[in-house]
């Protein structure tokens, strides 16, 4: 299944291995309304389980609001952050100052899959999203 975000900025889905895939069209500037639009999906896909979540942020401007909005919810059991570039790189650091969820910056999509998995693994059952 995936579901289309953003008027098309995005999409999300669910992989057979339980890991939540969330991909921003490259050139794509992103607001708070996009930010929180992803956080719902993501919410109603993942039925109150704390999912690991790649998000692959290739060629994308990010908003201060919308990173604020991504560091006040805690949605995720972990984030592997998905770039090419130097400036993919930055981004992503923003991202995770001030984030106490495990992250790391991958240029691999399938090295990001590989350590949420194995992070996965080390942790045992999912996670409930704390009430």
């Amino acid at each position: 299944m995936e579901i289309v975000l953003a008027a098309g900025k995005g999409t999300l889905s669910l992989d057979e291995g339980g890991i939540l895939q969330l991909v921003w069209a490259g050139g794509s500037a992103l607001e708070t309304a996009d930010a929180a639009e992803s956080v719902l999906a993501i919410s109603k896909i993942s039925a109150g389980r704390m999912l690991p979540l790649l998000i692959d942020i290739s060629d994308v401007k990010l908003s201060a609001g919308a990173r604020n909005h991504y560091l006040e919810s805690r949605f995720v059991s972990s984030v592997a952050l998905v770039g090419q570039t130097n400036v993919d790189r930055v981004v992503a650091a923003w991202m995770r100052r001030g984030n106490e969820c495990p992250q790391r910056y991958f240029t691999s999509t399938a090295d990001a899959l590989q350590w949420l998995a194995e992070l996965g693994a080390n942790d045992g059952a999912t996670q409930n999203v704390p009430g």
